[in-house]
Formats: structure tokens, C-alpha cells, sequence
């Protein structure tokens, strides 16, 4: 997979059928557990998605979101600008509310392109799967929603993956937290850079990413939210890691475990890998059931993760886990005879009529480069047209993996064809 100097993607031909498997095996869990695929634009309104992403956030820290947006064009009061999507859930939960009629459940997923800035503030695409799970808020959603995420990570090779959860409680038993972390910030101020000191002070669950050595950039030594959790959170938490446990996924509570974005509550959680020595997030997610009153006033519970498939392919493949490419059956169609290209056309589109694979080469050349393009392009027969064999009403068919060759009748190509495939056990 390469990446142009803005970190845009370029998929070739060597890296496609990677992605596609990966594509193809997580499309088939998916729609095993119900889930059914929604195609998002690309293309997002400002307005929508500044309101949607900022929703619970105030002061710096929304605008520093809001400025990791791709816009395709400078911010005006007068239009309503455009700009490529950094997530699906804001999406997601305006089309639901349209739709949704308290007691339904929607099951959605969607993968693709995503565009942000880096830390270096330059424009990057990235690839995500994002599932949504809408209308549910009981504890049976939360875990099969966690319980998917595991069950996708293990299907596509990655079957060391563990579980970290935390829970970031509710509206009113998080009061006494903030209030106590605000305190613990302001008595260890000096430990902090300003813009840590602001942000933390917003959502005191992100991970700040700050890159001044000098300052602590968490709050790791500070409180922690589940010694707050109300007696209701705390129950919902213990079900959770009861259930898990049960159904025997690898998990450990962290108190520390931090989003970027606010609008999630109670639980949160994290697919973590162990690769190359250390400790990898391939995906994360959590409940975000005050988003959707906040953005679409209509309040609909909504639990939902995402999973990194750039994170995921580098692992994949650095861990041999695509193998090798097995190309389908195909035949390479040559002539050595000018104005051949009529019956190289005519032969490949009754081969075609028989969901035979064909290549056909470009130009005249020997038999040996047509030979060795053939193999290059791991094709199993070749035809070889001559004006002379036409003429007598037959065609040169060459068996590459058997080395043997034989002339055919033109009324018995597809035939002839045909045979050699089941000779060789391919399709």
C-alpha cells in the first residue's frame, strides 16, 4: 500500500485482493449478526458535522477539533461549506432519526475512507469499519456490540486480541468527579501546559497526545472515575465484565482509558493487540446515548466502535496473515499473425460467456515473450493465433502448466478449453 506525499491512499493491484479478503471477511460476520452495510458520503456539510463532533465539547478544545476537519474550502458565514467526513457517527445518527420509531433497533455498519489532519497538522486518509448499534440502551447491547468487535478482530487473524473496558458513568454520578479532578488540576497546575490544564478541564477522558516533555499530559495519579460511579453505573459495569468474562474474552479494567471525543457515557472500551513489543489499539468505541438529543433532538441510546483497518492491515501483513494470491483459472489470447484482433476478440468473448478469465496481448511478438507474459500473469493455457492455422481451421492451444501443446478445431476451443480446467482442478 503506498501513500502520496499528503498521506492520501494508493491501492495497487498487489495490495487490492488483500483488502478485498479483509473487506469480504468482515462483510460476512457482520451480516451474521444482523448488521446491515450503509454507504456514507464523503463529502460531509461543515455546519452539520461542526455542531454533531463538538456537541459536548466547549472552549479550545472544540475548536482544535473542528480545525482537524479536511475542508474544501475556508469557513464563511454566508454558505454552507463542505468537508470530507473524519467519522461516520454524526452521519449515522441523522439518518436514524429520520427514520427511527422509539423501540426499534437499527444494526448498521459502513468502511472507507476518512480524512483528518495529522499531528503535524497536514491532511491524512485513513480507513475505518464503524458499527453502529441504535435504540437499545440495555446491557445486553453493550455486550454484544463488544462481543462483535472481538468476534471481528479474531475472524480477519488476529486472535490474540484483548479487551480493556472502563466506564465513564452517567450525567449526574460524574458531578462529583469533575469537580474533584478540577481540584487535582488546579493543585497540580504546575505540572501542566496550558493547553493540557484547558483540555482535561473539558473532557477530562481524553488522551491529550501533548508533546511538551515537560508536562504530565493525563491524568493518571489524579481520581478515578469508577470509585464515582452512582449505584446504577456500578451494577451495569459489573454485568458487563461478568458477562465477558463468561463468554471468555480476554479483558482488564482500566480507570485511565481515554477517548477524544466526549459524547460517550458509561461504557467504553478498546481492542488492544501485542505486536512487535508493544501494545497496539486497533479499535475502540463505547455507549453515546446524549449524542443524538444533542445533535438531532431525538434521543436515541446508541452504542457503536470503530476498527483501524490501516492499523489492521500493517499487522496482518507484517504477520503473514493474507498469505499468497491464487489467481482464477485464465487464458492468454496471442496472435503472431497482423489483423487478428477480430477472431483474439471474438475468442475471449466466448470464453467470457463461459466465466473464463482471459488476457489478451497486446501487440505481435515472439512466442517466447508471449510465453513468459503468460506466466508472468499466471495464466494456466495460451492460445496462439496464426493467419496459417486459421486458414486449415485451427488454433495452437499451449497447456503452460503441463508444457504440452496441441492444435483445436476452432468450433472446439471453448471445449478443449474446458478440459484442460478440470484436467488441472481449477476454477
Amino acid at each position: 500500500m503506498a501513500t502520496d506525499p499528503l498521506n492520501f491512499h494508493e491501492f495497487m493491484p498487489e495490495d487490492v485482493w488483500k483488502w478485498k479478503l479483509l473487506e469480504q471477511q468482515l462483510d460476512g460476520v457482520l451480516a451474521m449478526h444482523d448488521y446491515e452495510e450503509i454507504r456514507l458520503s464523503v463529502l460531509q456539510d461543515y455546519r452539520v458535522l461542526r455542531d454533531g463532533i463538538t456537541a459536548l465539547m466547549h472552549g479550545r478544545k472544540a475548536e482544535e477539533v473542528v480545525d482537524n476537519t479536511l475542508n474544501l474550502s475556508q469557513p464563511d458565514n454566508d454558505i454552507s461549506l463542505l468537508s470530507l467526513r473524519p467519522e461516520g457517527t454524526i452521519s449515522v445518527l441523522h439518518h436514524t432519526a429520520r427514520i427511527y420509531k422509539k423501540g426499534e433497533i437499527h444494526r448498521f455498519y459502513y468502511h472507507g475512507p476518512m480524512f483528518r489532519k495529522d499531528k503535524n497538522h497536514q491532511p491524512m486518509e485513513f480507513y475505518q469499519l464503524g458499527v453502529e448499534m441504535l435504540g437499545s440502551d440495555s446491557i445486553l447491547s453493550e455486550n454484544e456490540v463488544i462481543s462483535l468487535g472481538i468476534k471481528l478482530c479474531e475472524g480477519i487473524g488476529l486472535g490474540d486480541v484483548s479487551l480493556k473496558l472502563n466506564s465513564y458513568g452517567c450525567e449526574e454520578c460524574r458531578q462529583s468527579y469533575f469537580a474533584d479532578l478540577k481540584a487535582y488540576l488546579d493543585d497540580h497546575s504546575a505540572a501542566y501546559c496550558t493547553a493540557c490544564i484547558e483540555n482535561l478541564k473539558t473532557n477530562p477522558f481524553e488522551d491529550t497526545r501533548c508533546l511538551d516533555p515537560k508536562c504530565v499530559h493525563d491524568v493518571s495519579k489524579g481520581p478515578q472515575i469508577t470509585k464515582y460511579l452512582c449505584p446504577k453505573c456500578k451494577d451495569n459495569f459489573q454485568k458487563i465484565k461478568k458477562i465477558q468474562a463468561n463468554l471468555g474474552h480476554r479483558y482488564g479494567v482500566d480507570p485511565y482509558l481515554f477517548k477524544n471525543f466526549a459524547y460517550y457515557n458509561e461504557t467504553v472500551f478498546d481492542f488492544v493487540i501485542r505486536h512487535g513489543g508493544s501494545e497496539i489499539i486497533v479499535g475502540g468505541g463505547g455507549r453515546y446515548d446524549y449524542l443524538s438529543e444533542l445533535i438531532t433532538n431525538k434521543k436515541i441510546p446508541a452504542v457503536g466502535f470503530y476498527i483501524n483497518l490501516d492499523t489492521v492491515f500493517h499487522i496482518l501483513e507484517e504477520r503473514g496473515g493474507f498469505g499468497t494470491s491464487t489467481k482464477s483459472f485464465s487464458v492468454y489470447i496471442s496472435s503472431q499473425s497482423p489483423e487478428m484482433e477480430m477472431m483474439m476478440l471474438q475468442i475471449a468473448h466466448e470464453l467470457h460467456s463461459q466465466r473464463i478469465r482471459t488476457v489478451i496481448g497486446a501487440e505481435i511478438t515472439s512466442t517466447e515473450k508471449e510465453l513468459s507474459r503468460a506466466r508472468k500473469k499466471g495464466c494456466a493455457l495460451m492460445i496462439l493465433i496464426r493467419e496459417e492455422n486459421i486458414r486449415e481451421g485451427k488454433i495452437l492451444l499451449n497447456n503452460l502448466g503441463k508444457e504440452h501443446q496441441e492444435y483445436v478445431a476452432l468450433d472446439h476451443i471453448i471445449e478443449a478449453v474446458q478440459i484442460a480446467r478440470k484436467a488441472l482442478n481449477m476454477e
